[in-house]
């Protein structure tokens, strides 16, 4: 962002963030013109004497000093284990590198731009070791200090200092489930079922204790980048949760990129919800034979299409594989069928799962990301009934739910 005054004989020409003027006038006074808008524009206080040779000059300094805003940032970082000195450091915005630097001396030092206010990561890596730590890049000079893993502490502007408390209230309650529940299992006095219950009862304080503390956040914070983590968290994935946030939440919250992604997705989810036709997709190499395969070459056929989303390397994905074989083996047939669909995986990884799996339906491979976008699917396995006609029955059933939905829908 830059500011220009030029001075002609007759004529003055401002660009600056609030507008283009121009002005031609033998008679305009220019002094005039430039004192209004230094005034007006830039907050700017002026001298009380000032030599009357001099003033446009003097003005026109002002206002490339006073308008211009300041969005630069220094983030200072430092690390308490000196095992770290050689490595890298990265910066990470939306979860793609930014920028990187060595670690020296226990200190490493980013620098730039930030217009607006964004979440970003800082990682170090050194071999199979890994610190991180979540920061505000804002304007002003940022301290990040990484003292473990799962420790850090921010200062020097205010959104990282108000991160800063709330990453350390919400880690405190936290801890105090983990010693709680640590406790539980070490304890040999206990039954199984007041274990349970006491168990159950430290859950329910620490959702209750984490949702205050969102809360919190989201009302401090709703105009600002921080507000946009309170109110995911406190969504969680619910897209009516979401919408009633959204709804109040101020333009830096709705604009933040992660925000503007789950609303991607939870519209998504409401084109795909129960009731709502199937959205069709088509996997270039998705068959066995690698030849294009479309989904609607399985749903929408006159049958009940049961589709299972999943990936080699989730492990409940593989639990749930054997329910789905006993489910397959009992009611395949005419009104019946199961597809696979491999997403968020690799083609080799998916053919070997395959071998090693009790998977004998058709799957379609290497669909990656295009399915679950299409359906607003955050975390797998995600598994959605088809009727005969297309139609959603059911969507997010796990388990012996999905035994019993199969029956029911097949005795109607």
């Amino acid at each position: 962002m830059f500011y220009k005054v030029k001075i002609l004989v007759n004529c003055v020409v401002f660009f600056d963030k609030i507008g283009i003027f121009v002005v031609s006038s033998k008679r305009f006074d220019t002094k005039r013109l430039i004192f209004f808008n230094l005034v007006t524009h830039c907050n700017f206080t002026p001298p009380l004497v000032l030599m009357k040779r001099n003033i446009v000059f003097l003005m026109a300094a002002a206002l490339l000093t006073s308008c211009g805003a300041n969005t630069g940032y220094t983030l200072n970082g430092s690390v308490a284990d000196s095992t770290y000195n050689g490595a890298t450091a990265y910066l990470y915005i939306n979860g793609e590198p930014q920028d990187s630097t060595v670690v020296e001396n226990n200190a490493f030092v980013f620098t730039g731009e930030a217009a607006t206010p964004a979440m970003a990561r800082v990682q170090l890596q050194q071999e199979k070791n890994r610190l991180r730590a979540t920061v505000v890049l804002e304007p002003g000079v940022i301290g990040v200090e990484l003292i473990d893993r799962t420790t850090s502490n921010l200062t020097g502007t205010p959104l990282n200092e108000a991160y800063d408390a709330y990453d350390k209230k919400t880690t405190a309650i936290y801890n105090t489930y983990r010693e709680g529940y640590t406790a539980l299992r070490e304890n040999k006095e206990l039954d199984a079922e007041t274990m349970a219950a006491q168990r159950e009862e430290l859950l329910k304080v620490y959702r209750a204790d984490t949702k205050a503390a969102n809360e919190e956040m989201f009302v401090a914070h709703k105009e600002d980048i921080l507000g946009a983590s309170a109110m995911l968290e406190l969504a969680n994935y619910d897209a009516e949760k979401f919408d009633s946030l959204y709804m109040i939440a101020g333009e830096a919250v709705k604009n933040a990129p992660s925000v503007v992604k789950e609303k991607a997705r939870c519209e998504a989810v409401k084109r795909t919800a129960e009731g709502q036709m199937f959205v069709d997709f088509t996997i270039e190499k998705g068959n066995a034979d690698s030849t294009p395969v479309k989904f609607s070459d399985y749903v929408g056929k006159g049958k009940y299409v049961l589709v299972d989303f999943w990936a080699s390397w989730c492990g409940p994905c593989r639990r749930e594989m054997p329910n789905l074989a006993n489910v397959y083996k009992q009611y395949k047939g005419d009104k019946f069928e199961i597809v696979g669909v491999a997403v968020w995986d690799e083609r080799p990884d998916t053919e070997k799962a395959m071998t090693e799996l009790p998977i004998t339906w058709p799957v379609i491979y290497d669909a990656q990301k295009i399915p679950t976008d299409l359906y607003g699917i955050y975390g797998i396995p995600e598994i959605i009934l088809f009727g005969p006609d297309g139609k959603i029955v059911a969507r997010g059933i796990r388990g012996e739910t999905i035994g019993k939905k199969i029956a029911e829908v097949l005795a109607e």
